[in-house]
Protein backbone atom coordinates (compact mmCIF):
# COMPACT_ATOMS: atom_id res chain seq x y z
CA UNK A 1 0.00 0.00 0.00
CA UNK A 2 1.60 2.94 -0.71
CA UNK A 3 1.95 6.16 0.70
CA UNK A 4 0.43 9.49 -0.89
CA UNK A 5 0.38 12.15 1.91
CA UNK A 6 2.68 13.14 4.66
CA UNK A 7 2.39 15.65 7.56
CA UNK A 8 5.04 18.49 7.50
CA UNK A 9 5.50 19.13 11.13
CA UNK A 10 6.98 22.68 11.40
CA UNK A 11 8.81 24.19 14.57
CA UNK A 12 6.92 23.23 17.78
CA UNK A 13 4.96 21.12 20.30
CA UNK A 14 6.09 17.92 20.55
CA UNK A 15 8.88 17.51 18.09
CA UNK A 16 12.38 19.53 18.68
CA UNK A 17 12.95 22.15 15.98
CA UNK A 18 14.71 21.30 12.93
CA UNK A 19 16.32 24.34 11.88
CA UNK A 20 16.35 23.28 8.46
CA UNK A 21 16.96 25.78 5.46
CA UNK A 22 15.46 25.78 2.00
CA UNK A 23 18.04 23.51 0.75
CA UNK A 24 17.39 20.91 3.26
CA UNK A 25 13.32 21.24 2.70
CA UNK A 26 13.82 21.01 -0.79
CA UNK A 27 15.97 17.75 -0.44
CA UNK A 28 12.99 16.21 1.51
CA UNK A 29 10.06 17.69 -0.54
CA UNK A 30 12.49 15.56 -3.93
CA UNK A 31 12.80 12.32 -1.55
CA UNK A 32 9.06 12.56 -0.51
CA UNK A 33 7.50 13.24 -4.92
CA UNK A 34 10.38 10.37 -5.89
CA UNK A 35 8.53 7.94 -3.76
CA UNK A 36 5.07 8.76 -4.81
CA UNK A 37 3.98 11.32 -1.87
CA UNK A 38 1.69 14.11 -4.07
CA UNK A 39 0.21 15.93 -0.59
CA UNK A 40 1.72 17.39 2.47
CA UNK A 41 -0.34 18.63 5.05
CA UNK A 42 0.97 21.39 7.34
CA UNK A 43 0.28 19.58 10.68
CA UNK A 44 -0.31 23.45 12.53
CA UNK A 45 0.60 26.78 11.66
CA UNK A 46 1.37 27.99 15.06
CA UNK A 47 1.33 26.88 18.85
CA UNK A 48 1.09 28.87 21.74
CA UNK A 49 3.99 31.72 21.01
CA UNK A 50 5.77 29.83 17.92
CA UNK A 51 4.86 30.60 13.87
CA UNK A 52 5.50 29.04 10.39
CA UNK A 53 4.44 32.31 9.00
CA UNK A 54 4.78 36.06 10.39
CA UNK A 55 0.73 35.90 11.58
CA UNK A 56 -0.26 39.94 11.99
CA UNK A 57 -3.12 38.65 13.77
CA UNK A 58 -1.37 36.19 16.09
CA UNK A 59 1.61 38.56 16.92
CA UNK A 60 -1.02 41.26 17.72
CA UNK A 61 -3.72 39.24 20.13
CA UNK A 62 -1.43 36.45 21.59
CA UNK A 63 1.89 37.73 21.75
CA UNK A 64 3.41 35.54 19.12
CA UNK A 65 7.43 35.63 17.78
CA UNK A 66 8.01 37.17 14.91
CA UNK A 67 9.86 34.20 12.23
CA UNK A 68 12.76 35.15 10.70
CA UNK A 69 11.27 33.15 7.74
CA UNK A 70 7.81 32.51 6.28
CA UNK A 71 7.49 28.38 5.89
CA UNK A 72 4.42 28.49 4.67
CA UNK A 73 5.49 30.71 1.04
CA UNK A 74 8.43 28.48 1.25
CA UNK A 75 5.89 24.98 1.62
CA UNK A 76 3.83 26.63 -0.82
CA UNK A 77 6.96 27.42 -3.34
CA UNK A 78 8.12 23.47 -2.59
CA UNK A 79 5.02 21.97 -3.28
CA UNK A 80 4.35 23.69 -6.73
CA UNK A 81 8.27 22.88 -7.89
CA UNK A 82 7.02 19.18 -7.34
CA UNK A 83 3.53 19.25 -8.32
CA UNK A 84 2.02 18.23 -4.86
CA UNK A 85 -1.35 19.03 -2.81
CA UNK A 86 -0.58 21.45 0.03
CA UNK A 87 -2.84 21.46 3.29
CA UNK A 88 -2.71 24.29 5.61
CA UNK A 89 -2.75 23.10 9.34
CA UNK A 90 -4.67 26.03 11.32
CA UNK A 91 -3.26 27.43 14.43
CA UNK A 92 -3.07 25.61 18.01
CA UNK A 93 -3.36 27.99 20.70
CA UNK A 94 -1.82 25.07 23.15
CA UNK A 95 -4.49 26.87 25.54
CA UNK A 96 -7.75 27.79 24.77
CA UNK A 97 -9.42 24.93 23.82
CA UNK A 98 -7.68 22.71 26.54
CA UNK A 99 -9.35 24.74 28.88
CA UNK A 100 -12.78 24.52 27.71
CA UNK A 101 -12.49 27.98 26.18
CA UNK A 102 -13.67 26.63 22.60
CA UNK A 103 -15.39 30.40 21.45
CA UNK A 104 -11.82 32.01 21.84
CA UNK A 105 -10.32 28.97 19.59
CA UNK A 106 -12.49 29.30 17.23
CA UNK A 107 -12.32 33.39 16.67
CA UNK A 108 -8.70 33.44 16.69
CA UNK A 109 -8.50 30.29 13.76
CA UNK A 110 -11.69 32.36 11.65
CA UNK A 111 -9.00 35.41 12.21
CA UNK A 112 -6.25 33.27 11.08
CA UNK A 113 -7.96 31.58 8.16
CA UNK A 114 -9.22 34.79 6.71
CA UNK A 115 -5.58 36.00 6.90
CA UNK A 116 -4.21 32.95 5.52
CA UNK A 117 -6.76 32.85 2.36
CA UNK A 118 -6.12 36.66 1.78
CA UNK A 119 -2.03 35.92 1.64
CA UNK A 120 -1.54 32.47 0.14
CA UNK A 121 -5.60 31.79 -1.19
CA UNK A 122 -3.93 32.20 -4.81
CA UNK A 123 -1.28 30.02 -5.24
CA UNK A 124 -1.81 26.89 -7.31
CA UNK A 125 -0.90 24.61 -4.42
CA UNK A 126 -2.82 25.20 -1.61
CA UNK A 127 -5.35 22.52 -2.22
CA UNK A 128 -6.78 22.34 0.98
CA UNK A 129 -7.08 22.80 5.17
CA UNK A 130 -6.47 20.59 8.25
CA UNK A 131 -7.94 21.11 11.92
CA UNK A 132 -5.35 21.48 13.67
CA UNK A 133 -6.66 20.23 17.22
CA UNK A 134 -6.95 16.86 17.64
CA UNK A 135 -9.31 14.25 19.82
CA UNK A 136 -9.41 11.10 20.61
CA UNK A 137 -12.90 11.40 21.73
CA UNK A 138 -15.96 13.58 22.34
CA UNK A 139 -14.46 16.25 24.11
CA UNK A 140 -16.36 19.11 25.13
CA UNK A 141 -17.22 21.42 22.53
CA UNK A 142 -15.54 19.48 19.31
CA UNK A 143 -18.15 19.06 16.76
CA UNK A 144 -18.58 23.28 17.34
CA UNK A 145 -15.19 23.34 16.87
CA UNK A 146 -14.83 21.48 13.84
CA UNK A 147 -18.01 22.11 12.23
CA UNK A 148 -17.83 26.15 12.74
CA UNK A 149 -14.18 26.26 11.22
CA UNK A 150 -15.00 23.44 8.43
CA UNK A 151 -17.63 25.60 7.40
CA UNK A 152 -16.10 28.75 7.88
CA UNK A 153 -12.96 27.63 5.80
CA UNK A 154 -14.93 25.95 2.86
CA UNK A 155 -16.89 29.40 2.52
CA UNK A 156 -13.91 31.34 2.16
CA UNK A 157 -11.92 29.05 -0.26
CA UNK A 158 -14.83 28.06 -2.72
CA UNK A 159 -15.00 24.47 -1.12
CA UNK A 160 -11.69 23.59 -0.53
CA UNK A 161 -11.78 20.08 1.53
CA UNK A 162 -10.89 19.93 4.99
CA UNK A 163 -9.06 17.16 6.81
CA UNK A 164 -9.09 16.15 10.82
CA UNK A 165 -6.67 13.47 12.11
CA UNK A 166 -8.09 12.49 15.54
CA UNK A 167 -6.57 9.23 17.52
CA UNK A 168 -8.07 6.33 19.21
CA UNK A 169 -8.17 5.98 23.12
CA UNK A 170 -6.74 2.74 23.41
CA UNK A 171 -4.48 1.02 25.99
CA UNK A 172 -1.52 2.90 23.91
CA UNK A 173 -2.65 6.53 24.54
CA UNK A 174 0.16 7.30 26.88
CA UNK A 175 1.59 11.15 27.62
CA UNK A 176 4.73 10.78 24.95
CA UNK A 177 6.77 12.40 28.04
CA UNK A 178 6.03 9.56 30.20
CA UNK A 179 7.91 5.75 30.12
CA UNK A 180 5.02 4.10 30.66
CA UNK A 181 3.99 1.93 27.63
CA UNK A 182 0.68 1.10 28.41
CA UNK A 183 -2.20 2.60 30.76
CA UNK A 184 -4.97 0.79 32.79
CA UNK A 185 -8.27 1.23 30.60
CA UNK A 186 -8.95 2.88 27.42
CA UNK A 187 -11.76 2.83 25.56
CA UNK A 188 -13.56 0.48 24.12
CA UNK A 189 -14.72 -0.56 20.73
CA UNK A 190 -18.31 -0.01 21.32
CA UNK A 191 -17.80 3.38 22.91
CA UNK A 192 -15.58 4.81 20.36
CA UNK A 193 -18.23 3.70 17.81
CA UNK A 194 -21.25 5.80 19.87
CA UNK A 195 -19.08 8.80 20.43
CA UNK A 196 -17.55 8.82 16.65
CA UNK A 197 -20.55 8.59 14.99
CA UNK A 198 -22.05 11.48 16.89
CA UNK A 199 -18.77 13.57 16.02
CA UNK A 200 -19.06 12.77 12.32
CA UNK A 201 -22.81 13.10 11.91
CA UNK A 202 -22.15 16.34 13.46
CA UNK A 203 -19.38 17.63 11.17
CA UNK A 204 -20.58 16.11 8.26
CA UNK A 205 -20.44 18.91 5.10
CA UNK A 206 -17.65 20.68 7.14
CA UNK A 207 -15.15 18.19 7.16
CA UNK A 208 -14.23 16.24 4.11
CA UNK A 209 -11.98 13.69 5.59
CA UNK A 210 -10.97 11.98 8.76
CA UNK A 211 -7.51 10.60 9.00
CA UNK A 212 -7.41 8.50 12.33
CA UNK A 213 -4.04 7.76 13.36
CA UNK A 214 -3.56 4.43 13.76
CA UNK A 215 -1.07 4.08 16.60
CA UNK A 216 -2.88 4.17 19.95
CA UNK A 217 -4.66 1.02 20.36
CA UNK A 218 -3.30 -3.09 20.63
CA UNK A 219 -2.37 -3.77 17.37
CA UNK A 220 -4.62 -7.11 17.91
CA UNK A 221 -7.70 -4.54 17.72
CA UNK A 222 -6.34 -2.53 15.24
CA UNK A 223 -8.47 -4.13 12.38
CA UNK A 224 -11.46 -3.54 14.66
CA UNK A 225 -11.47 0.10 15.19
CA UNK A 226 -10.28 0.92 11.40
CA UNK A 227 -13.16 -0.96 10.37
CA UNK A 228 -15.54 1.17 12.45
CA UNK A 229 -13.62 3.97 11.31
CA UNK A 230 -14.43 2.66 7.66
CA UNK A 231 -18.16 2.51 8.69
CA UNK A 232 -18.78 5.09 10.23
CA UNK A 233 -16.63 7.90 7.47
CA UNK A 234 -19.20 6.64 4.68
CA UNK A 235 -22.46 6.64 6.73
CA UNK A 236 -22.09 10.88 6.33
CA UNK A 237 -19.98 10.63 3.31
CA UNK A 238 -16.91 11.36 4.34
CA UNK A 239 -13.39 10.13 2.90
CA UNK A 240 -11.33 7.92 5.51
CA UNK A 241 -7.69 7.88 5.13
CA UNK A 242 -5.00 6.31 7.45
CA UNK A 243 -2.74 8.23 9.33
CA UNK A 244 0.23 5.97 10.19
Amino acid sequence: MQLTGTFLDEISHDIPHQNWGRAEWAADFAAMRAIGIDTVILIRSGHKRWLTYPSEVLIEREGCYRPPADLVDMFLDLAEQHDMAFYFGTYDSGYYWHRGEFAHEIDLNRAVVDEVWAKYGKRPAFKGWYLTQEVSRRTWNIIDLYATLGRHCKALSGGLPVLISPWMEGIKATNAFSPQVHKEGGITLAQHEQEWDEVMAGIAGAVDIVAFQDGRVEFSELPDFRAVNKRLADRPGLRCWTNS
